[in-house]
């Protein structure tokens, strides 16, 4: 399977970070679950509780698709109308985006078009510098480091990382999935632990702007700020001084599945 992540900020003006949060997760995103291609779908919205605390996040949320493979990604079908994909049966996003022509004529709309066109009144897609706060997008593969069970209750730290200047990509790799994952395994209150390096054959499709991304779940909100004050914490943050460029991206979130290819669109 591949993995991508997307990382992002709301737009500036369109709304409160409250009516953001819940477009996102009400319309949004029950909207792009639909795109074929797309195996799973969960998205991490920030917490607003987690803002301004430690860890702090820098972005206000990031959504993680699975493909079947980098060709199902590369390569995907031809997008249908938004009358073909969004069957009436799903009648909240039928109702937001084919019923009321929101974008156009849904009989000659494209679902990708649409989807674009909601994701730009919905994130920050500015093009201004610096960017580094704006997006994430990363094309990557498992790496396993904690195999525990989880559950969506639990609050999760997603760390999107670039390499630091001078290392080269198998110098980066090398000490992120051996050394930098044995420190990070003893972090306190750790459940599960994924390393996702980026795979680079991807460029062609989508240039990334990180190397990889680390998943890290937690009981809850608590039991990860008091993780962020153990030694074991401090010997990570240390190693990452040396391994990543700044800024590292941070979401703190709870997952919220959208589609799973084993039930179908979520609900």
């Amino acid at each position: 399977m591949i993995k991508r992540i997307s990382a992002a900020n709301r737009h500036p003006t369109n709304r409160s970070l409250e009516e953001f949060q819940r477009y996102w997760a009400d319309r949004h995103g029950p909207f792009f679950s639909h795109t074929p291609n797309v195996c799973r779908y969960v998205q991490h919205v920030t917490l607003t509780e987690a803002y301004g605390a430690t860890p702090a996040p820098t972005h206000d949320g990031a959504s993680m698709f699975w493909y079947e493979n980098l060709d199902a990604l590369i390569s995907p079908p031809p997008s249908l109308t938004l009358v073909e994909a969004i069957p009436e049966s799903h009648r909240a996003v039928y109702d937001w985006y084919v019923r009321s022509s929101r974008y156009g004529p849904p009989d000659r709309l494209t679902l990708a078009k649409a989807v674009s066109l909601d994701d730009r009144q919905l994130f920050d897609r500015s093009t201004g510098w610096p960017t580094a706060h704006r997006r994430v997008s990363v094309v990557a593969t498992e790496h396993v480091v904690i195999d525990g069970q989880t559950t969506q209750d639990m609050v999760k730290a997603v760390y999107m990382v670039a390499r630091h200047p001078g290392l080269t990509a198998a110098e980066f790799r090398s000490h992120w999935l051996e050394d930098h994952a044995t420190l990070g395994s003893r972090v306190p209150g750790m459940r599960r632990y994924i390393m996702n390096p980026g795979v680079h054959d991807a460029e062609r499709v989508r240039p990334p702007t990180h190397d990889g991304f680390a998943e890290m779940w937690f009981d809850d909100l608590a039991s990860l700020q008091a993780a962020a004050t153990s030694e074991a914490w401090a010997a990570v943050q240390a190693d990452a001084r040396t391994l990543f460029a700044p800024p590292v991206g941070l979401v703190v979130a709870r997952e919220r599945v959208q589609k799973d290819s084993r039930s179908g669109v979520a609900s």
